[in-house]
């Protein structure tokens, strides 16, 4: 049964119920005085006479965009963005549609505008650099479709990388490589090559560039050879360069570079200097990924399982250890997994260990570790305490309260504003899970906690 009013609710199926030539009238009506609608109508209307029709149209507004000089206010910003987006969404929805070999010209078009707009206008919320970034993903789903002539499509990549926003470049080219062709992609490294030679101080954009374009073509040495001798012993780089030598089955070589690249240096000596060990960031474990990668390569597979067991007692990595037990024999994952979970519960770091306990799942331990250290929890830490708190609460409502509470009283502490909101949530959330606590173990109980939260006057 519909609710009363239902037919006055702006959907689709309630305004075609309007018929065509009433809902015409109002679009007319509607847009007077609104030059974007008018726009969005005049581009409808162009593709549905055409494929060349809809491209002149949205060139012109390309070219209108890339000419302003003009800051785009405060107050138009999101107008503006939107309008950005209608001009992706077309080529990248009806254009392709109709001709995708346009489609593609015209997204690298559009791509090329991005230096100009970024230039005009304030995007402290990366709105509009999600519209460009959106256009990138766009060149991959049109790239395949399209069959453009591959000089006039290496001449547009090229300009793009010389000249337009730092980044797009080499990822439009990488997303565009399925249009160009085996011909086009030797043609247009070859330019690329002979531009650079030209430059006194070579660009990034060019060299990625041609990293691309290599790897397009299986150069691994090529690709290797645009890194400099600083770069190449980063964790991250040493783990690009060991992956393209292992697949093109090159594994000293992979093992060697790994070996000029080995992370940690910096960090064991942070860590002997402050006291206390450090967690292995991103690159180190990107780095560990490509070392275990060489090891199965080569054959070494109980070494690959020593390395990740050692990887994941350092930094109680999930993945790491899935990857470990389902390399075992039955049965012998079981006890190795309540060697891991014991592992996780002592871990120095009580946020990475309940991190590992939550996600693993291992909720038990995961209550018993807050009980045990509830008063080095970090409460702003939202992001991890608060989906903590809410996978145990059930089983184990003192220790999901104890969670809530130390969000709470940092909040309340630090007058966290922004957090105001969460915090009174939080805080009836407590004094729901109250009734289910039977012992509270020495920690003030709902109304001496609230009594206490209180007092602080800025709450």
């Amino acid at each position: 049964m519909k609710r009363t009013g239902s037919r006055k609710t702006l959907t689709a199926a309630n305004l075609a119920a309007l018929g065509a030539e009433r809902l015409a009238e109002l679009l007319i009506d509607v847009a007077e005085g609104h030059a974007q609608i008018k726009r969005r109508l005049r581009l409808e209307l162009a593709g549905e006479i055409g494929p060349e029709d809809l491209a002149a149209e949205l060139a012109k507004r390309i070219d209108s965009i890339a000419d302003s000089r003009s800051r785009i206010h405060w107050r138009k910003h999101k107008e503006f963005v939107r309008e950005l987006d209608m001009q992706r969404a077309l080529i990248a929805g009806r254009l392709a549609e109709l001709d995708a070999a346009s489609a593609l010209p015209m997204m690298l078009r559009f791509l090329a505008l991005a230096e100009g707009v970024f230039h005009r206008t304030a995007d402290a919320k990366g709105e509009v650099e999600a519209v460009f970034d959106a256009a990138v993903d766009d060149v991959a789903a049109i790239a395949p479709l399209a069959l453009p002539d591959p000089r006039v499509l290496g001449d547009q990549l090229l300009d793009l990388l010389l000249h337009g926003r730092a980044g797009l470049g080499p990822r439009a080219l990488k997303n565009a490589l399925p249009a160009l062709g085996a011909e086009g992609v030797a043609t247009l490294r070859a330019r690329v090559e002979m531009t650079m030679a030209s430059q006194k101080r070579v660009s990034g954009a060019l060299k990625a560039a041609v990293q691309v374009l290599a790897d397009a073509q299986g150069d691994v040495d090529g690709y290797i050879a645009q890194f400099t001798d600083s770069q190449s012993v980063l964790p991250p780089i040493g783990a690009q360069i060991a992956r393209r030598l292992t697949a093109a089955g090159r594994f000293d070589e992979a093992m060697a570079a790994l070996d000029r690249s080995t992370p940690g240096s910096f960090a064991q000596l942070v860590g002997t200097v402050l006291g206390r060990p450090t967690l292995p960031g991103p690159g180190a474990l990107d780095w560990e990924d490509a070392y275990i990668e060489v090891l199965e390569a080569r054959g070494q597979g109980d070494l690959a399982q020593d390395m990740r067991w050692s990887s994941f007692e350092r930094g109680l990595s999930v993945e790491r250890l899935r990857d470990y037990l389902k390399r075992l024999p039955d049965f012998d994952d079981v006890e190795a997994e309540d060697k891991a979970v014991a592992h996780a519960e002592d871990f120095h770091d009580l946020h990475a260990a309940l991190d590992f306990l939550v996600r693993w799942p291992a909720w038990d331990r995961a209550a018993r570790l807050v009980l045990r250290r509830s008063g080095d929890l970090d409460g702003d830490r939202p992001e991890l305490l608060e989906p903590a708190a809410r996978a145990i609460e059930g089983r184990h409502p003192l220790a999901a309260t104890l969670l809530l509470r130390a969000m709470i009283m940092d909040t309340a502490r630090y007058a966290r504003t922004a957090r105001y909101k969460d915090a009174q949530r939080q805080l009836l959330e407590a004094a729901s899970l109250a009734p289910a606590i039977a012992d509270w173990d020495g920690h003030e109980d709902a109304q001496a906690f609230a009594a206490r939260v209180a007092g602080y006057r800025r709450w």
